[in-house]
């Protein structure tokens, strides 16, 4: 019999919960401890998976006494180095959440950690493993949209959002990372894009305050990246405090394009038909996306209804993928050069926030 791999979560917030969720999925998992720095968060994470773990808010005790196989970090991005690098020094594999640093020099010693441990470490870059991101990439490894060049990227954030995620509280810990709120959420479809095109090597930012709400309560700001990559463009347009959310991903090859909606996990394929007449062949185009989206929005329902599909399913994915890696000594589907590449280009955009200094 498989013997079971015993588990530590780190940080024990909205992110944690959304791991413990995927474990459920996940058999032979023994969640052996929770740990946060307010223990009364660790208490209700380890009542939350009813099992008998431990709990407590001194990491360093429950490495040493319950020592785990892997450790979920689930903590801030500024405390990402120091806590990976302590897990991997203990002996643990580590699923670390993004962003892996916020510089470079830490997400090096990360790498450098890992090298010597022998352990390994994966990114929870969970949108990779979405419905429609890996039916896009057998797309295009298929060359059915042809040469890749141009990626595009919209995430709009609603204060419903930021309150069920506690964003929305001033305090939080988000506002502290050196490009702000951005630094939370613009990671996801930077390492999305980045996995299409490859790394970012030049970065230009726009950011723009833009009034209040519309009931005076928030500021809307406005963040537009303009990305190089070495055979591609790229753009990326986030906006705070909207009042409804929004994340889409377009990717443009010399074929075709791909339209993904992030949001109902639907995407279409633009393409123009030859041998027909262009009036027909546009409005052809706008007619078999409809008929594309539609399609997809009713096989989802069928998978919700029939439990096929369930909620957050790239984190339960990536989250499975990383235990069969463990378990077969194979390398982990996020590597943590994707993390790297994903820090790079934070930290261009952290100097051109700092230099611009109007958010």
């Amino acid at each position: 019999m498989k013997r079971d791999i015993r588990v530590g979560i780190l940080g024990c917030g909205v992110a944690a919960e959304h791991h413990i969720d995927a474990l459920r999925y996940v058999p032979h998992i023994d969640l052996i401890w929770f740990c946060d720095i307010i223990e009364a968060k660790a208490i209700n994470a380890a009542n939350q998976w009813g099992e008998n773990a431990k709990s407590g808010a001194d990491v360093n005790d429950l490495l040493i006494r319950h020592r785990p196989d892997t450790v979920h970090i689930c903590t801030p991005p500024s405390t990402h180095s120091e806590l990976t690098i302590k897990a991997l020094e203990s002996g643990c594999h580590v699923l670390l959440e993004k962003p892996m640093a916020t510089i470079n020099t830490d997400a090096k010693r990360i790498v450098h950690a890992r090298d010597m441990s022998g352990k390994q470490v994966c990114l929870m870059h969970n949108h990779m493993f979405d419905p429609p991101i890996l039916k896009a990439r057998q797309l295009i490894e298929k060359g059915a949209i042809g040469h890749l060049v141009y990626g595009e990227a919209r995430y709009f954030l609603s204060q419903t959002k930021k309150k069920m995620e506690d964003t929305i509280n001033p305090d939080h810990w988000a506002y502290k990372l050196p490009s702000g709120i951005a630094g939370e959420y613009l990671p996801h479809p930077i390492y999305l894009l980045q996995s299409f095109f490859g790394p970012c090597y030049e970065l230009q930012f726009q950011g723009k305050s833009m009034g209040k709400t519309a009931n005076n309560s928030q500021m809307l700001r406005g963040y537009a990246l303009q990305l190089q990559f070495h055979t591609a463009l790229g753009r990326i347009l986030m906006i705070d405090n909207m009042d409804y959310d929004h994340f889409s991903i377009d990717i443009y090859g010399t074929r075709a394009a791909i339209h993904i909606n992030m949001m109902d996990l639907t995407y279409s394929i633009e393409r123009q038909r030859s041998g027909v007449p262009l009036v027909l062949s546009r409005v052809n185009i706008t007619v078999e996306q409809s008929i594309q989206r539609l399609v997809g929005t009713l096989s989802n329902f069928f998978l919700i209804a029939t439990g096929r599909l369930k909620r957050r399913p790239g984190h339960k994915l990536l989250i499975k993928k990383v235990y069969h890696a463990i378990r077969n000594n194979m390398p982990m589907p996020i590597p943590i050069e994707d993390g790297l590449e994903q820090v790079h280009t934070m930290d261009m955009l952290n100097d051109l926030i700092a230099q611009q200094n109007t958010l």
